[in-house]
């Protein structure tokens, strides 16, 4: 029979990635071990679910022994297991669409190449922009989408289109092959079975955040007024 692939909850999933930025520097330090809940501390979680995360990644021979009781996890050992089950561990070439602003302060972002993701080529529907250079990568027309994701193999598109563009924009990617979108669009967009996709939409985080802070200030008042 063909081996069964555990699909991880987006939740936990999440939480790897956070784990990561948390050992990757601990390694730079030369910092060996780290305790679950040392680990939970640093992310205000529990070390009860620090293990539950870990389980999934605790796995193979190196995997299972990152970790031993009384000692910690091993640092080394966890972040390349870790980076491994999620897929870090991987060369990703991607392509964005849109160099307005917020795909400008994307491709300045150096963090990107050092995770393993290369922005093979970039895209933009306004003809003011094609064949202009920013930094080593020029401007290419949305209608040479499906050429350069096929020559450069790309999986994983990012879109920092205007809503307006889309849905136009990413039923192109899908058509074109890729695998997976990260949006930056304030939209929800549709796509063919079998493409994954991740919003970011930073206006509801801040809507988020505000509510938030909005309660909090709520709840002083109250308080008090109580007093």
């Amino acid at each position: 029979m063909p081996p069964t692939v555990r699909r991880i909850p987006r939740p936990t999933a999440q939480r790897l990635s956070l784990y990561l930025r948390e050992i990757q520097p601990l390694i730079a330090q030369g910092q060996p071990t780290l305790s679950s809940r040392e680990l939970g501390e640093k992310l205000g979680l529990s070390s009860a679910q620090v293990r539950k995360d870990l389980a999934w990644v605790v796995q193979s021979r190196q995997a299972s022994e990152a970790g031993r009781a009384g000692v910690g996890y091993n640092c080394v050992k966890m972040n390349e297991s870790i980076r491994r089950v999620i897929g870090a561990n991987r060369r990703w070439s991607t392509v964005l669409v849109g160099v307005g602003n917020i795909g400008r302060a994307l491709l300045a972002y150096g963090g990107f190449a050092q995770d393993g993701f290369l922005i093979s080529a970039i895209f933009d529907a306004n003809p003011r922009m094609e064949g202009k250079r920013i930094g080593t990568l020029k401007v290419q027309p949305t209608s040479a989408l499906r050429k350069a994701i096929r020559t450069h193999r790309v999986a994983i598109g990012i879109l920092a289109v205007p809503r307006s563009a889309a849905q136009s924009v990413a039923t192109q990617l899908c058509d074109a092959g890729i695998r997976g979108i990260l949006n930056f669009a304030p939209m929800r967009i549709s796509v063919t079975e079998g493409v994954s996709v991740t919003n970011i939409d930073v206006s509801v985080a801040l809507e988020q955040l505000s509510m938030d802070v909005s309660i909090r200030d709520q709840m002083r008042l109250i308080s008090e007024g109580a007093a």
